[in-house]
């Protein structure tokens, strides 16, 4: 392998270290974003978290259209 190549392999590996780091602090934020969400609407947090992680940002998008059990309980 000339220098040149081994430059550029080592180049590649390391944006794709850096995505894969960014990606992570990425889903970090989403999982708090989540949690948070879901202890302020009275949800269950930890269910929402483990849901997280089979439906992806759709949890993120469920948690965040659903209303409050604070106030619908009020209600019924």
């Amino acid at each position: 392998m000339t220098a040149g190549a081994a430059a550029l392999v080592a180049l590649s590996s390391g944006r794709t270290a850096l995505g894969s780091l960014l990606l992570f602090v990425i889903d970090i934020l989403i999982l708090v974003w989540i949690f948070n969400i879901a202890k302020r609407k009275g949800r269950h947090a930890i269910g929402w978290l483990i849901l997280r992680f089979f439906f992806s940002l759709l949890a993120l998008i469920v948690v965040a259209l659903l209303p409050s059990k604070r106030t619908t309980d009020s209600y019924g």
